[in-house]
């Protein structure tokens, strides 16, 4: 996350906690609903940047690999890991 953001030139912090805190605005849960390209979804430790409405990029240790992954998928996925959506948020 921090060498694309940075590669767009938007500053980020290296860890996910710090880019939660740091970076953009939390979305509403109606604006949850409506991913837009760039939208950044959080769990504990991890963050995923969404590509479009219905997928994201994200590098994880399930694929060992940076992947396009269904979004819904993915978020299902990861809760069954024990991990929940902490937060969602719009960098504009």
């Amino acid at each position: 996350m921090q060498i694309s953001l940075n590669a767009a030139g938007t500053g980020c912090p290296r860890d996910s906690d710090m880019q939660q805190d740091g970076l953009g605005r939390e979305l509403s849960p109606a604006e949850m609903k409506k991913l837009q390209r760039g939208d950044l979804i959080f769990w504990k430790g991890h963050v995923a940047i969404a590509r479009d409405a219905s997928t994201i990029v994200h590098a994880n240790a399930h694929h060992m690999a940076t992947v396009v992954e269904n979004t819904h998928d993915a978020i299902t996925r990861i809760k069954a890991a024990g991990s929940e959506v902490v937060a969602v948020k719009r960098l504009t």
